[in-house]
């Protein structure tokens, strides 16, 4: 009998050795996470559509990339989940009286930590060596020039100038000062991207070129470690697995023990994964109809709206494409549309990051409405007949990739009954809808104006330098030219709300919809955030009863 008792006594002995092995990262967590039933040391799953290409922060461009370094790396600065700039590795920091020296004091405590239990303290010089990487040339980041308000970085990355004196220093192990060529009033955002991480030296020279791009030379110090990357070009199943990071849990509490990322390439089996359970978590992009019957987050970084081309001579009078404008019926779109779809009358969205609520709050919430009399009594003496019957047979392009394109059916209703002349709607591949937006081989086409950072002028651009649409605004490239060098956010939005009034009020583009980013999440799921900037799932916080 005693035996019975002793083997029953092992076996569940044994069960909570194996739990501690794959639940949580030390013993004290461990314990834990196995006795509470508080929400913690859940392992999430959740799906991407294609493989991390780089983790690298400095060098990380692709969105899955992204998503998965988000939560391996801790800069000064982040979000907090209700979209204000805070500290994160920073206690504090001051900035001069000439906005030119910003110095920060660091946490202490802290761990880089990689796979086979490498530890090193996190240190300010690690935050010296990250925007010398960043500014290298022979990394070549594409992110480096958002940066170039630091003294001496913009010569560094050309290569004229030495990578010793960008203007990034120690003062002593806990204390990091910058100094800029100019101010800068985008700075502290800027410095919670994912470019403006930090880097340990000492493993990076270790990882001889690897870092990264594998496990075993990838370094963190966030609240998570990558602990396996699976990653087979020709094969089926990878993933990428991170688990709870010492090395910062040590100091700040982290409520999942991990989170495993799937590659899940085709977009209806990542649907049909989180339906039945199999995923906890799922991301819809903007444009795609979400399932938001459990618990969901919307960051609306995107403005969808329609695009008149004036390469069409009926669309070249700014007063016709007012008319349209009126005309447009938003107020019945925003009847028919799901809830998750909010009214735009403007280009820049309600986003979750501080900056563009700032430029939010800076402006007239409507710019644009509508006039569906007044659109049908100009209609009447604005144009002749023969003016009228060149807009028969017009459609408007609609990728098929956005999942309420059936919506514009009730702007065209709108035009009917105010012009008396039917557009068709002509749905394309996505590959055709951006090669056709390209040549400007369409009438009128639904386009999406989106941002993956926190400033207005991503939504200026397009009328601007960018040029995308075929038509360009002095206010819009005015607005551009003072990019990374205003001194003010006053200044900055100013010099954004003019664009968007020139915008605007030409009626080139008409604003529709804020589309949303949906973080979709089982019911028992509670703290996760979303990036505001990318649109990442970020699940330091997220516990699941």
């Amino acid at each position: 009998m005693n035996m019975k008792i002793l083997k029953k006594t092992l076996l569940f002995l044994l069960i909570i050795c194996q739990s501690f092995l794959f639940v949580a990262c030390r013993p004290v967590d461990a314990i834990v996470s196995f006795f509470s039933d508080d929400g913690t040391g859940h392992i999430f799953k959740i799906a991407l559509d294609s493989d991390p290409e780089c983790l690298d922060p400095q060098l990380a461009t692709d969105k899955n990339s992204i998503a998965v370094a988000k939560n391996l790396f801790a800069g000064l600065m982040e979000y907090d989940a209700s979209g204000k700039l805070v500290c994160r590795m920073a206690k504090d920091y001051s900035i001069s009286d000439d906005g030119l020296k910003y110095t920060f004091y660091l946490k202490e405590g802290y761990n880089w930590y990689a796979a086979g239990d490498k530890e090193y303290p996190v240190k300010a010089a690690d935050f010296v060596f990250g925007f010398k990487r960043l500014m290298d040339p022979l990394n070549a980041s594409v992110h480096s020039e958002k940066y170039f308000c630091i003294a001496g970085a913009e010569a560094a990355r050309k290569g004229t100038g030495s990578l010793d004196d960008i203007g990034v220093r120690a003062i002593d192990d806990y204390t990091v000062e910058f100094t800029l060529s100019y101010p800068n009033a985008e700075f502290l955002p800027l410095l919670a991207e994912l470019p403006a991480m930090p880097c340990c030296e000492e493993f990076f020279i270790a990882s001889q070129g690897k870092y990264g791009l594998e496990a075993s030379n990838t370094c963190s110090n966030g609240p998570f470690y990558l602990r396996y990357w699976l990653y087979d070009p020709y094969g089926k199943n990878n993933y990428v697995r991170l688990r709870r990071n010492p090395g910062y849990s040590d100091v700040d509490f982290v409520a999942p023990a991990g989170i495993n990322y799937l590659i899940t390439k085709d977009r209806e089996e990542r649907e049909t994964d989180y339906r039945e359970g199999s995923t906890d978590v799922i991301v819809y992009p903007c444009g795609s109809a979400a399932d938001t019957e459990k618990g969901y987050i919307a960051s609306y970084s995107a403005t969808a709206g329609l695009i008149l081309n004036k390469k069409s001579a009926s669309f070249d009078d700014p007063e016709v494409r007012e008319l349209f404008s009126m005309a447009a019926g938003r107020d019945n779109i925003s009847e028919n549309a799901p809830e998750i779809l909010l009214k735009s009358g403007s280009l820049v969205p309600e986003s979750g990051a501080a900056a563009v609520r700032g430029y939010i709050s800076a402006v007239p919430e409507e710019t644009v409405s509508d006039n569906l009399s007044m659109a049908e009594y100009k209609w009447s003496f604005l144009l002749t007949e023969r003016e009228k019957s060149e807009f028969i047979g017009m459609t408007v392009m609609v990728c098929e990739d956005f999942s309420y394109g059936y919506l514009i059916e009730s702007i065209t209703d709108s035009w009917y009954s105010a012009f008396g002349i039917h557009f068709g709607i002509e749905t394309v591949n996505s590959r055709d809808y951006e090669q056709r937006l390209k040549t400007g081989d369409y009438d009128i086409a639904l386009v999406a104006l989106e941002s993956d950072t926190s400033s207005p002028l991503d939504f200026i651009s397009p009328f601007g330098s960018e040029n995308r649409f075929g038509y360009v605004f002095d206010e819009a490239k005015e607005a551009e030219s003072g990019a990374g060098r205003y001194q003010s956010v006053t200044a900055l939005n100013y010099a954004c709300s003019e664009a968007e009034k020139a915008v605007l009020g030409s009626h080139c583009f008409i604003p529709l919809w804020q589309l949303p980013t949906v973080c979709a999440f089982d019911s028992d799921i509670e703290g996760l955030r979303v990036d505001p900037c990318t649109g990442a799932v970020i699940f330091e916080d997220a516990k699941k009863f």
